[in-house]
């Protein structure tokens, strides 16, 4: 099961390895996970690489993968030794660090059988610390579904949560949201989310336009919004003592790029 928007995040994430500097993410794997085939067609694509908008959303993935990490390594650094990484996709973070900690890959079960396929072809072996947790976001238990991985519970955890809640309903994201918020405290979250065209400028909305009719063309429509002070809003009342809002400014400052206003980061903490 190939997910369209899936094979672009990893499509986007190995051409900044190869057509931008500085890296934002360094992802030494990204390149070999898509394949030989795959691989030169992205390195015989330079012309339009470089156009403005396949650099924004180069980007755009490296900001918001290479946020998650920087908050997980922070999180190791107070003891945190659980790491989720929810809708997990193609994501190399497991197979490219030196750790003991715990990860645990949450997605689709066809989407894992895909994912560990592509890392066999490209021996690229999985480490024993991993462990492939099934659930689709919309149904179900997502703690259940982790601890009968081996989840603890009663130990905090770093969660990511990248490029997801914007294919779910308000509710479904509300109701993983809540199921992390009932984890020890100590734990956290970082995950994207598509804002309220009203909270937009006129640029930012005609770019919400075309990347909304540009998902729904491959199958897989926006399908939740959120006004920042709301979500904050209901991230507190749900137990979250601690939410930090990262829109453009504040990740330029951070990692460099000028990034568009429609994705929003947000990282809270039990």
């Amino acid at each position: 099961m190939q997910k369209p928007s899936a094979w672009m995040t990893a499509t986007a994430r190995a051409a900044h390895q190869l057509y931008d500097q500085p890296l934002i993410l360094n992802d030494p794997l990204a390149v070999r996970l898509l394949g030989v085939e795959r691989e030169a067609e992205l390195r015989a694509d330079a012309q339009r690489q470089q156009h403005p908008l396949a650099a924004a959303m180069r980007a755009t993935m490296a900001v918001r993968a290479r946020l998650a990490e920087d908050s997980w390594l922070a999180a190791q650094a107070r003891g945190v030794q659980q790491y989720v990484i929810l809708g997990a996709g193609l994501d190399t973070y497991a197979y490219r660090a030196e750790h003991t900690a715990h990860i645990y890959e949450v997605d689709l079960p066809a989407m894992q059988h895909w994912k560990r396929d592509c890392l066999r072809a490209a021996d690229i072996s999985e480490p024993a610390n991993v462990r492939y947790v099934a659930n689709d976001f919309t149904d179900g238990s997502l703690l259940e579904d982790l601890q009968q991985q081996g989840f603890d519970a009663a130990q905090p955890a770093c969660f990511s949560w990248l490029g997801v809640s914007m294919y779910l309903q308000p509710d479904e994201v509300m109701r993983t949201l809540r199921d992390i918020a009932d984890c020890a405290p100590g734990s956290s979250i970082v995950f994207d989310y598509s804002v309220h065209r009203r909270h937009l400028n006129d640029n930012e909305r005609a770019g919400l336009d075309f990347v909304t009719a540009a998902l729904a063309a491959q199958g897989e429509p926006l399908q939740s919004s959120f006004e920042p002070p709301l979500l904050e809003h209901m991230l507190r009342h749900h137990g979250y003592r601690h939410v930090e809002n990262f829109g453009a400014e504040k990740l330029s400052t951070l990692y460099g790029p000028r990034l568009s206003g429609i994705f929003r980061l947000i990282r809270a903490t039990v």
